[in-house]
């Protein structure tokens, strides 16, 4: 079953590649991009029209031509590492003239202009998208030291994890790491897996990423099932059009328990972390390619908590034509980590329960192979097909007939159809067609095909100057195959539409309103699994029901120079209600299944504070406060922080610059109190205080040599806090990261 399945993905991709011909204009945009401060030219930004398929990049002297474009205004949407985004109108111009217009691009700071495609499948400014959406750029990531996606997400207003499970606006609880309601995309390809619904965060390397959009609230009508709750799409590295080896090595080590926690002490030896990553690309005429790999180690704070962590990534691109390009990403992962659950009480919070057995461990495998097929229309619409295949394999090491054995191996198979084009003037139409098969052989959930099949559309308008109209809608049928014979599950239709305006007054203030359903259907694990977990039993439930929601916010934000220092605000309301919503549950006879909550609502709001004082120093601020009920049960809902708080400090002082991050979260106020028939001290939970620090050394930036030395220290003050039951969460952590770019 599983070669035919390998078989069908090979041949939608082989049929995504066809021959595609067109005819140019004769008219251009020829331009030079450059450091407004210092005058530099910039090679490798990446120069837009906006609302078509035209582009390029900045070649090694900064210069780029944009062609076969018809006579006319566009808007360019000009953006690079490190800087503001720069959106600017020009005029195309006959092919016989040569004068270059300049870009001069200032450098970020932290009042990054981003631009974005995850909230309406296109490249924009984020200023003109109707709902909220954050940025993490390459250089936080960086800076930060971060080794997986999960860590990048705790530095995002508004996000916070519960173990494995990433929450949005509090649209997720604990769920023992199934069924994620946030979507996860790479390049646009769905990566949650084909079993449990979950995201790997290793992968894909962070070293390969170029920044990542976390779009919140319903996704459901461009993105289908899993955007409950929001978006997070990781948008890899283009190969670069001059050769570029890039080398990254990191080590470091956790600091001992407190005084006042002697008795956390479980070893006299150093507990130790580091990898090594690199990686090179490279054009060569019509084909570009990146290389990388990567290593991890990490002998954890923690007892029976190691890990180990490989990866491999590539990305190709070749271009057919000035109209036709086909880009490949392959992704490999492997993780073999200490099968840990829970502590054993809060006296020995870093030992796993009395009696576990230390030598069972699991490996996670995880290959990824995606295309994407893409032809520019004469007149800058364009065409997109993408094809994906993502297989997770995962595996503890006790014996197959051990009630304690745990195995799945998942296929996900994702091909979509995408047409962008421009109705008239400012006017934009998005539509698609889109299949989903996840393929399940688990013995803990048995043999299960889930089929999705999709079609959607979104059109974008600008009935009145600089208004713009978004309303589009999605339909999705979905069923399971159950056991690998004829007998269907339930059959599950959803209808997803949304509605977005858009409005930029006179005096730079930016309003933005949304509405939209989103809707999850349950995962295979959610339905299926019967598993015991730690000492939990998990049982199946297979009458679930898909949850949905209902999205609403309203929003404004506004940059403004007051004195000399840039401030950028944003606030906004948003409710979210929820019906069928699955969580876990324990039955009558102390089993957990996950169960449909029948209603529950969420209410809150997000400020975010930016500004760059005296244009050096940065500050950023964010609170979110959220009211989350459970209008069946009339009370909190479980596992969610009411109040999130985040703030980053950043002195720069060339060569160095020194940073801080601040983060809180409250108390979770609820949790299962069943809970405590398994783990000690589950009750055992305070509000988070945790304060990260780093020193950046920019040794390029005075000498011939292209390192940047990175100091971090993450939860400097050593705050003791849980993110989930009966977990401590990472404790005070030293480590140097050496990153080289040739």
């Amino acid at each position: 079953m599983k070669k035919n399945i390998i078989y069908r993905f090979l041949i939608l991709s082989l049929l995504s590649v066809f021959a595609l011909s067109s005819y140019g204009y004769a008219y251009q945009i020829n331009g030079k991009v450059i450091d407004k401060e210092t005058g530099k030219v910039l090679p490798g930004a990446t120069v837009r029209v906006e609302g078509t398929g035209f582009g390029a990049i900045t070649k090694s002297d900064g210069f780029f031509k944009i062609k076969n474009l018809k006579s006319g205004k566009y808007t360019l949407l000009i953006s690079m590492i490190g800087y503001s985004s720069l959106k600017e109108d020009f005029v195309a111009l006959q092919i016989s003239s040569t004068w270059p217009h300049v870009f001069e691009l200032v450098e970020a700071g932290i009042m990054t202009r981003s631009v974005v495609v995850s909230a309406n499948k296109r490249i924009q400014s984020v200023q003109e998208v109707p709902i909220s959406i954050s940025v993490i750029d390459i250089r936080s990531l960086q800076d930060r030291g971060i080794a997986r996606i999960d860590e990048a997400l705790d530095y995002v207003p508004g996000v916070n994890l519960v173990g494995d499970q990433v929450s949005i606006r509090g649209s997720s609880g604990f769920a023992y790491g199934v069924g994620s309601r946030i979507a996860l995309l790479t390049d646009g390809m769905p990566m949650l897996s084909g079993d449990q619904g979950d995201m790997k965060f290793d992968a894909v390397p962070v070293f390969d990423i170029q920044r990542i959009e976390i779009v919140k609230g319903a996704g459901s009508a461009l993105y289908g099932t899993g955007a409950l709750g929001g978006v997070i799409n990781i948008i890899t590295r283009d190969p670069s059009a001059e050769g570029k080896l890039r080398l990254r090595t990191s080590g470091g080590f956790y600091t001992e328990p407190r005084n006042e926690h002697e008795q956390w002490k479980w070893t006299d030896k150093t507990q130790m972390f580091g990898g090594f990553d690199a990686g090179y690309s490279r054009k060569f005429g019509d084909f570009a390619i990146t290389l990388s790999g990567g290593m991890k180690e990490d002998q954890s704070y923690k007892r029976y908590d190691e890990s180990s962590r490989m990866n491999l990534f590539s990305k190709m691109k070749y271009d057919f034509t000035d109209y036709t390009s086909l880009s490949l990403l392959t992704s490999f992962a492997r993780d073999v980590h200490d099968d840990w659950v829970y502590w054993n009480s809060l006296d020995s919070a870093l030992i796993p329960p009395t009696g576990t057995d230390e030598s069972v461990y699991t490996e996670s495998l995880k290959y990824m192979v995606s295309s994407e097929l893409k032809h520019l229309f004469e007149n800058g619409d364009f065409l997109i097909f993408r094809n994906g295949f993502y297989m997770t394999d995962y595996a503890n090491s006790v014996e197959p007939d051990d009630v304690e054995y745990r195995a799945s191996q998942a296929i996900s198979i994702n091909s979509e159809a995408q047409m962008n084009m421009r109705l008239w003037d400012e006017n934009l139409l998005t539509y698609g067609l889109n299949f989903v098969m996840n393929s399940v052989d688990a013995s803990i959930y048995g043999q299960h095909d889930q089929l999705i099949g999709s079609g959607y559309f979104q059109a974008e308008i600008e009935p009145i100057d600089k208004l713009t109209v978004t309303a589009g809608a999605r339909f999705d049928a979905e069923t399971i195959n159950t056991d690998g014979n004829d007998a269907k599950g339930d059959d599950n239709f959803e209808f997803s539409p949304k509605l977005g305006l858009s409005y930029n007054d006179n005096l730079g203030i930016s309003y933005r309103a949304s509405a939209g359903r989103g809707f999850r259907a349950a995962t295979v694990a959610e339905k299926f699994a019967t598993i015991n977990y730690g000492g939990l039993l998990i049982g199946a439930n297979p009458e679930l029901k898909p949850e949905v929601s209902a999205s609403y916010e309203v929003g404004a934000n506004k940059e403004f120079k007051l004195f000399d220092s840039r401030f950028f605000i944003d606030v906004a309301f948003f409710m979210n209600d929820f019906d069928n919503l699955i969580e876990p549950q324990f039955d009558e006879q102390g089993d957990i299944r996950f169960m449909n909550i029948t209603k529950a609502r969420i209410v809150g709001t997000e400020i975010l504070l930016r500004t760059l004082l005296f244009n050096a120093i940065g500050l950023e601020t964010s609170i979110t406060m959220i009211d989350p009920q459970n209008l069946t049960l009339n009370e909190t809902m479980k596992y969610r922080s009411k109040i999130l708080w985040y703030s980053r400090l950043k002195l720069p002082y060339d060569p160095f610059e020194f940073n801080l991050d601040y983060r809180y979260m409250s108390r979770i106020k609820n949790v299962d109190i069943r809970l405590g028939t398994f783990i000690e001290d589950h009750e055992a939970r305070v509000a988070a205080h945790i304060l990260d620090a780093r020193l950046i050394f920019k040794l390029h930036k005075i000498s011939e040599y292209p390192l940047t030395l990175t100091l971090n220290v993450k939860n400097l003050l050593d705050y003791y806090y849980i993110e989930m039951v009966g977990n401590l969460a990472p404790v005070r952590s030293v480590s140097l990261q050496v990153d080289m770019d040739w």
